[in-house]
């Protein structure tokens, strides 16, 4: 399946355990890569989603509500200081999307964290 710029999914993360053991979890993270560049890979850009939500929120983080369309369940935040590059078959699922003008607010704020010119 193709993952687009926006989509929020559920990734296969893993966790080392206190026993050295691992396990996978299902994460929820955002698709931050454009899907319309041909790559020579499947992989897919993503940026963390957590539940984990501090008092502070900085300026790379941005809260997302729970709505049917982007299919979180809880009040979440967007680490976007917290990116991974995955291979695509370690997404388990889509869930939902954000909506336009947050992927354009998502975009900005990735410019600034890259030092790209956001005039």
């Amino acid at each position: 399946m193709k993952y687009k710029k926006g989509d929020i999914v559920i990734v296969k993360f893993p966790f080392v355990l206190k026993d050295h053991g691992e396990k996978q979890k299902g994460r929820p993270a955002l698709v931050i890569s454009d899907d319309t560049i041909e790559k020579r890979y499947q992989d897919v850009v993503l940026a963390a989603i957590t539940s984990q939500i501090p008092s502070d929120i900085k300026k790379l983080e941005i809260i997302l509500e729970p709505t049917k369309t982007c299919g979180l369940v809880k009040r979440s935040l967007l680490r976007l200081d917290f990116i991974m590059t995955v291979p695509e078959e370690l997404i388990a699922r889509k869930i939902g999307e954000i909506s336009k003008a947050l992927t354009i607010e998502v975009d900005r704020r990735l410019k600034n964290l890259f030092g790209i010119d956001v005039a």
